[in-house]
């Protein structure tokens, strides 16, 4: 399998975390607008560190860097249960006092963007954004969540694809995931197993993929689209804003999908044309 050179140590992570929290100047507080209340002194939850710092290095490296300055007591950690059955793991520099009220400010919002009726509607709205891009470049879509292509049908699990879509000959097995996570490895194995049973060539738009996923598309010829913000419908601009403020993730409110990912995707097409 073909993998990235690493570019980086664990001891330089450490000390690129150690400047975030010491250094309102630090990169990761230079792109975009400002947001209000992130700063060195402010409370992060876990995952956020790992999705802020995920253009630099992979998501769980940043969070061993984060499990040992909690260790060495540079960060102080402060676990938080909210929600139905969720928690996050909120960490600041050791020296911060009064925690408690900023914490308690973004649990409300985190609970109100890990709400199972928001991130389901963010996912399917995902998939309608992506399902017009393809109708837009004349891309036939011929299945959708099936598991089925022609005289093929996937049996080793119940799981399927979002779409199957066409054109020029090649067919394409499409998986989008709209999720500041990862998505999940064991469920993008198995459906880069499926595309390949099914004779589909993988093309997954994600938000973000790990280095592993692209370094497997990349063997496969497929492609992993990434498309970096989560997107929300419109009617969540207050959340949308709430959650660049309190937390500076990656989000937005898209009426299509921009320019410059669907030319990643036109490019890739037009290179599977040439081989």
């Amino acid at each position: 399998m073909v993998t990235r050179e690493t570019r980086y140590s664990l001891d330089s992570i450490k000390q690129d975390v150690i400047s975030f929290f010491t250094n309102d100047n630090h990169w990761a507080y230079q792109y975009g607008s400002k947001a209000t209340s992130c700063g060195k002194d402010s409370v992060f939850y876990k995952k956020q560190i790992q999705v802020i710092f995920e253009d630099q290095y992979p998501h769980d490296v940043t969070g061993k860097a984060v499990n040992e300055l909690i260790e060495d007591k540079f960060l102080k950690a402060e676990p938080h249960a909210f929600g139905k059955n969720m928690h996050a793991i909120f960490v600041s520099r050791h020296n911060v006092r009064y925690t408690a009220m900023a914490i308690k400010m973004k649990t409300k919002i985190l609970e109100r963007f890990s709400d199972d009726e928001v991130n389901d509607g963010v996912g399917k709205y995902g998939e309608i954004l992506f399902g017009h891009l393809f109708k837009k470049n004349q891309l036939k879509i011929v299945g959708r969540n099936t598991s089925e292509f022609r005289d093929k049908i996937w049996e080793r699990s119940d799981k399927n694809l979002d779409f199957i879509i066409q054109r020029d000959g090649i067919n394409y097995g499409v998986e989008i995931k709209n999720t500041f996570d990862y998505m999940p490895q064991d469920e993008f194995q198995e459906k880069l197993e499926m595309c390949e049973f099914l004779g589909l060539l993988p093309l997954f738009p994600l938000r973000c993929p790990s280095e592993l996923q692209y370094a497997q598309m990349k063997d496969c010829g497929g492609l992993a689209l990434k498309f970096k913000t989560r997107i929300f419908p419109p009617g969540f601009q207050g959340l949308v804003t709430d959650i660049w403020n309190y937390f500076r993730l990656p989000v937005n409110i898209w009426g299509e999908i921009p320019p410059p990912v669907e030319a990643i995707f036109l490019n890739f097409h037009r290179h599977n044309l040439s081989t």
